[in-house]
């Protein structure tokens, strides 16, 4: 030992804080504390086997300097330690990452389920569909419709299946295929009494499951039926099975209760007269409330990720400043990842600002259309470099609520549309109001567009646009000449 080398006076345990970073370098607290205690053992036995000089109190103090360094480098090491382990374990970030996602995929689930039922010829092709991108979605193996008949005032099967397996549960299919539920009885029939969803974590254990002797064979676990409604009447239950036992998941019911609400509408379609105005009208009825339930679950979506993320990212960064402020100058490699953190949740935070942006643009509830379009074209103009001009008549343009989102919704896509397509270095847009007419013309420079191009890259885009407008008698024109550009020309009775 060293000890044994120097005089009294003289206090070599500093180098004993070596033992503590060591233990912290394993990231195990007791290591932190096995280091801290061996070296304070080993300061004070120097105390009595270093060699005999200078005064005995002189020698005391400054060992136990020593050992105060050693016990404050251990202190904020611990500190450390547990903020790391009290965010890996609260994982605050990662969960709401994974909320984040979550939260994502149940609005493009809903997106591609009103989409896709939009455009089906038939109610058994929406249906068919709705099953299979629910069962992927959830990654579970069965799904069937059950429709109320009102005659019989019962839930009769419909023989349309999502199944990923038929030949494993062909019995149980047979056996739902000659089923009749009454109100009360079974899964659907929970559902089918107080029009709401219901989810049954083990069926099997369940005495009110008409099927339940087949599960323990097929394997089948937990059942999820929720309500097809048309207004507040239900005319059919869907019905979803997993091969696992899954608890009850209050979100994934609330998405589901939506699409019953969308699916509804589908078969509000299919009973009403095939007179091309009126079909016309119901269906632009039904876009519009498709539309709102989009921009409300939109809406919701942004408050959450802007308020509770935002904030829960904050409260990470504040406390890694903490932190930081705690680290020994000495330390450079815990600034270092500290400062490492901090710039990535930074850049996390921005992230959350921008899809909350992108998901709700608070200028739809605080400015005029004018000014809303204003701002997304600067901003449109800063994160492309695509120059943007604007010209208005008046120059204040106001519209109620649901018709400037429209507009401005139309707009977005129209800022899409150049970007992906037109290879544009400007854009002009041209913004009227006469006579309770509301045009808007949106003109870049790019390459143009001829109708065979119009048709092959704007269908969908083109579209969308137009379902817009029509909610509100409005029109959607698209023209383009090959390297003139494209203008694309939106009008509105207001």
């Amino acid at each position: 030992m060293a000890d044994t080398q120097i005089p009294l006076g003289v206090a070599s345990g500093l180098p004993f804080v070596i033992l503590v970073l060591i233990g912290f370098r394993s990231r195990e607290s007791k290591a932190v504390w096995t280091g801290a205690i061996v070296g304070t053992v080993l300061t004070f036995l120097g105390l009595f086997l270093s060699a005999p000089s200078g005064d005995w109190w002189f020698a005391l103090i400054n060992r136990c300097l020593t050992i105060l360094i050693i016990w404050m480098t251990t202190y904020f090491c611990l500190m450390e330690l547990q903020w790391a382990e009290k965010f890996l374990k609260a994982g605050e970030l990662e969960k709401a990452y994974k909320r984040l996602q979550e939260e994502s995929s149940y609005l493009q689930l809903n997106r591609d389920i009103a989409f896709q039922t939009n455009m089906s010829k038939t109610l058994e092709e929406a249906i068919e569909y709705s099953l299979e991108r629910i069962c992927r979605e959830i990654d579970w193996v069965l799904g069937h419709f059950f429709r109320f008949e009102d005659k019989e005032k019962k839930l009769l099967p419909t023989g349309i299946w999502f199944c990923q397996n038929p030949h494993r549960y062909e019995e149980f299919i047979k056996v739902t295929e000659v089923t009749k539920l009454e109100a009360g009885e079974g899964l659907p029939g929970r559902v089918l009494a107080d029009s709401r969803p219901h989810w049954i974590q083990d069926v099997g254990q369940d005495t009110n499951f008409a099927r339940n002797k087949m599960v323990e064979k097929l394997g089948v676990k937990t059942g999820l039926a929720f309500p097809v409604y048309i207004g507040s009447k239900v005319v059919g239950v869907m019905e979803f099975f997993s091969n696992k036992e899954l608890e009850p998941n209050a979100r994934l019911l609330e998405v589901m209760e939506s699409i019953g609400i969308l699916l509804g509408r589908v078969m509000e379609r299919q009973k009403v007269d095939h007179d091309k105005g009126e079909y016309n009208n119901h269906l632009r009825r039904l876009y519009h409330r498709l539309d709102s339930i989009r921009e409300e679950e939109s809406k919701r979506i942004a408050r959450e990720v802007h308020d509770e993320l935002g904030q829960v990212l904050t409260a990470i960064k504040l406390d890694l400043s903490r932190i930081q402020a705690k680290v020994p100058p000495e330390r450079v490699d815990i600034s270092e990842d500290v400062e490492l953190i901090t710039d990535l949740i930074q850049k996390t935070i921005q992230t959350v600002k921008r899809i909350s942006l992108d998901l709700r643009p608070p200028v739809l509830d605080r400015m005029s259309l004018t000014e809303a379009i204003e701002w997304q074209g600067k901003l449109f103009q800063s994160r492309t470099g695509i120059e943007f001009d604007l010209s208005t008549q008046p120059d204040v343009i106001s519209l109620d609520t649901q018709r400037s989102s429209t507009i401005y919704r139309i707009f977005q896509e129209c800022l899409t549309n150049v970007i992906r397509h037109s290879e544009a270095s400007k854009v002009n847009v041209d913004l009227t109001d006469r006579e309770g007419l509301l045009t808007m013309r949106v003109f870049d420079n790019g390459k143009g567009l001829v109708p065979e191009q119009i048709n092959e890259n704007f269908s969908l885009g083109l579209l969308g646009m137009k379902e817009r407008a029509q909610i509100w008698g409005g029109q959607v024109y698209l023209n383009g000449r090959k390297n003139e550009g494209t203008t694309i020309t939106i009008e509105l009775k207001h």
